[in-house]
């Protein structure tokens, strides 16, 4: 039975592709949620990639595999949320794509918004959190990044972490298999080279919850040091790589639909 949700949108059909390690707490709801939330269209699929989770996410997804139809990639060994994220981009054999996460912090209804500006000619809608419901120390990390970022580049999004979002196909792909120092903050580079790449993309606002479950996959803080030496040098390696290219044509700014 579909739900409100479902529209009938001209950007179908669509795969939403859902990134999940070692979310036994949330998953099996957002599996059910987002896969309600799909454009009722012929060719529209949920892509769910378990990168090798090791406690009950495995057996929930098979379960919910017997009701629910939607197409299952399981990494053999964890590869990270980047790599995981790549695998199912380049899988995705719709003409459009979205993505989020798998922890239950995003709401599906808003699979509509985030397709909406499409319908425009955008190439990309990255969503904004308003607001975003992270602990503090979890949005101080963020936007120690973010501010990072923009010494280095031109940084235009609000919020170039958020994991809802959606393009096309094509697009998002050709952005996503470019990036490959920032293992760690995958959607930080990703950012960065859609800034430079000449793509247009619309900004709109999404819901965003605390963790319904579990914790989140934050770098313990004994690894912060490490981690930011990390980050840092592939910034370094990102911004060396663009000084090396010529300097591309002014790039329009994105544009924020207001509203839901």
């Amino acid at each position: 039975m579909r739900t409100e949700s479902q529209e009938t949108l001209p950007i179908q059909p669509v795969t939403l592709v859902i990134p999940v390690h070692n979310e036994e707490g949330a998953i099996g709801q957002v599996i059910r949620e987002w896969s309600a939330a799909l454009p009722a269209a012929p060719g529209s699929e949920l892509l769910v990639i378990d990168d090798a989770s090791t406690d009950g996410t495995r057996a929930i997804i098979d379960g919910l595999q017997k009701e629910i139809p939607f197409r299952l990639i399981r990494n053999p060994q964890s590869l990270g949320y980047g790599e995981s994220l790549k695998l199912g981009i380049r899988q995705t054999q719709t003409p459009w794509i979205a993505f989020t996460d798998g922890d239950g912090q995003y709401e599906s209804r808003d699979l509509s918004v985030v397709l909406r500006p499409l319908e425009s000619g955008y190439d990309m809608t990255i969503g904004i959190r308003t607001p975003r419901e992270d602990p503090f120390i979890r949005k101080t990390i963020s936007l120690g990044f973010k501010s990072l970022l923009s010494v280095f580049f031109v940084m235009r999004a609000k919020d170039p972490t958020v994991a809802l979002r959606a393009g096309r196909t094509d697009v998002v792909r050709s952005i996503s298999e470019q990036t490959r120092y920032m293992k760690g903050a995958f959607l930080n580079e990703f950012m960065a080279r859609l800034d430079r790449s000449g793509f247009s993309y619309a900004e709109t606002p999404v819901h965003h919850y605390r963790r319904p479950f579990g914790r989140s996959k934050n770098v313990p803080s004994r690894m912060l040091t490490k981690t930011f030496v990390q980050q840092l040098i592939a910034l370094l390696r990102l911004w060396k790589e663009f000084h090396r290219l010529e300097a591309g044509a002014a790039q329009p700014a994105p544009v924020v639909v207001e509203g839901r």
